[in-house]
């Protein structure tokens, strides 16, 4: 496994987690965010790339800084 793969799993783990935080279910997180409910988990299960307008979509959708997405990384 490399360093890329390392880290989209971490984001996915992050995005999750910042999720359920917040009682959030990934159609809800998608309704806020535009985006559809599979590229959401696929993002979660750390198989999808990340672009950056899509960090701050997400971010917008859960209230955080988009930091708070990478904080783990």
């Amino acid at each position: 496994m490399d360093k890329q793969e390392d880290a989209l799993r971490e984001f996915g783990r992050r995005l999750t987690q910042l999720r359920e935080e917040q009682g959030l279910s990934v159609a809800e997180l998608a309704s806020r965010t535009g985006l559809d409910p599979l590229v959401i988990r696929s993002m979660e299960a750390g198989e999808r790339n990340i672009h950056l307008t899509t960090i701050f979509r997400l971010a917008v959708g859960l209230g955080v800084e988009p930091v708070e997405l990478l904080a783990s990384l």
